[in-house]
């Protein structure tokens, strides 16, 4: 698709530097990790400064930005000159929030397009499964799925086109793994849990929410436990990620580009919400929760339903509680002084 195309479904889109770019878009990525033959988003500066945070490189010359016009118009030449530098093409769309509905749908409809859901991909041809996996009977393998070595899969699994399942790893009955989900080796992921569905994700435009089309999969590391019921999104131009020896008990709820390190505990009930990253060796009591865009150091403990304000940011080992959490002696103080106030 290129970007000519796109202005069908965003008739704001306007290309403004380096107008010479005609190359393949495939997909949208995100700012932080622009990929090749794709464009990002960029809505504000808070965008514009984090641009290939989490990415090796600096340069983006096989992938394009597209600002919200009235932030570009604010830039000065410095700053345009930049973008140009960084990226392929740079163009504008008069409101980013729209434009990432739209756009993202002839993506997601393409994508969506290619998978074949009706025909196990064992029957053709297209899925690898290890001989030494036991899969049962009343499973559902996709196209191009791979299944690792001594891998079990027990009844009503659906594994949806291509995902894969490392060496080890268990799915008791019922799992559901939609496309692009990639599970390490030796996890074990419990009845009833659904990994890789569309994220809670909608941007408010013209008197409606709008979907926001998810392209992104997710990715969960080695010796992840999952308990029942539990669900857990992709992500919409980053991949969803579980962090090595995370465990996550039943019932929880991971949000959609949600960064999650290593060996983190989730308790029942709890959850994290869209696009927040949390470091290494945290816990999340029960009903305890971060709400979207939240950064967590390591080792921060999360009281039973404490609960962490969006954009909030956490620093390292800390124990919170409350709504809005903030640091357990603080909290349990207040909570002496309310009891005081309330005998007078």
């Amino acid at each position: 698709m290129k970007l000519q195309d796109l202005a069908a479904f965003d008739s704001t889109l306007k290309l403004q530097l380096n107008t010479d770019c005609d190359f393949e878009i495939k997909s949208i990525s995100h700012s932080d990790d622009p990929q090749p033959q794709t464009f990002c988003f960029i809505k504000n500066q808070k965008f514009l400064s984090s641009i290939g945070r989490r990415s090796s490189s600096e340069m983006f010359k096989d992938a394009g930005v597209v600002v919200e016009e009235s932030f570009f118009n604010q830039l000065d030449d410095i700053s345009k000159a930049k973008l140009s530098e960084t990226f392929s093409f740079v163009a504008t769309v008069s409101d980013v929030s729209t434009a990432m509905c739209t756009l993202s749908k002839p993506f997601y409809d393409r994508r969506f397009q290619e998978y074949n859901f009706q025909v196990d991909g064992r029957k053709m041809g297209t899925a690898e499964v290890d001989p030494t996996a036991r899969v049962s009977e009343g499973v559902f393998i996709g196209e191009n799925v791979i299944v690792g070595a001594n891998v079990i899969i027990m009844n009503g699994c659906t594994i949806l086109p291509n995902s894969s399942i490392e060496e080890g790893t268990v799915l008791f009955p019922n799992v559901t793994i939609y496309p692009e989900v990639t599970i390490g080796r030796n996890c074990r992921i419990h009845s009833g849990t659904v990994i890789g569905s569309d994220g809670f994700g909608y941007n408010f435009s013209q008197g409606e929410h709008k979907k926001i089309w998810h392209l992104c999969g997710v990715e969960v590391g080695d010796n992840v436990e999952i308990g029942a019921n539990t669900m857990i999104d992709c992500g919409a131009f980053i991949s969803t990620k579980i962090g090595d020896g995370t465990k996550i008990d039943n019932c929880v709820q991971i949000a959609h580009n949600a960064q999650i390190g290593k060996h983190n505990i989730f308790c029942g009930m709890s959850g994290m919400g869209g696009s927040s990253e949390i470091g290494d060796y945290n816990v999340f009591a029960a009903g305890a929760g971060v709400a979207h865009n939240v950064k967590l150091g390591s080792g921060v403990q999360l009281a039973a339903k404490a609960v962490v304000s969006e954009n909030s940011e956490i620093f390292e080992k800390v124990t919170l509680a409350g709504h809005p959490a903030r640091p357990l002696k603080e909290w349990l103080r207040s909570k002496a002084t309310l009891r005081r106030l309330s005998k007078r």
